[in-house]
């Protein structure tokens, strides 16, 4: 079974709506902080400098996150295809799944086209797979 990397996110006032809840916006916000960690303490890079860009996001919202709470993400398990980094996430609220979704990130090299991602972060990630 994969292991699962573990984030906790603290909401902001500036996260929150009208309605007092987390805006919808800011579920893939936080996908995007659980990838920033998760780079920066698996693959030993900052997100800014990794040449990975995003092809497709998917949220599925359960449930709104109210104001005051700690976010949980869980991200796993984690596909590497041959350019491709899927990651699964699941967002929880007092260990209440609020939010599910995915993110396809692509390696690209020095002239922004698909290449392979290197054998040292499929190492790094093999036990999230």
């Amino acid at each position: 079974m994969p292991e699962t990397f573990t984030h906790d996110i603290d909401v902001q006032f500036r996260d929150l709506d009208t309605r007092v809840h987390v805006n919808h916006v800011m579920y893939a916000s936080y996908f995007e902080h659980a990838k920033e960690r998760l780079y920066e303490e698996v693959l030993g890079v900052s997100l800014a400098d990794s040449p990975t860009v995003v092809r497709s996001l998917n949220v599925e919202y359960r449930d709104s996150i109210p104001p005051d709470s700690t976010v949980t993400a869980e991200l796993s398990p984690i596909s590497v295809g041959k350019s491709s980094l899927t990651i699964d996430y699941e967002l929880r609220v007092a260990g209440d799944v609020v939010a599910t979704g995915q993110t396809v990130s692509v390696y690209l090299d020095e002239d922004g086209r698909p290449t392979a991602i290197p054998d040292d972060w499929r190492d790094a990630l093999a036990d999230y797979e």
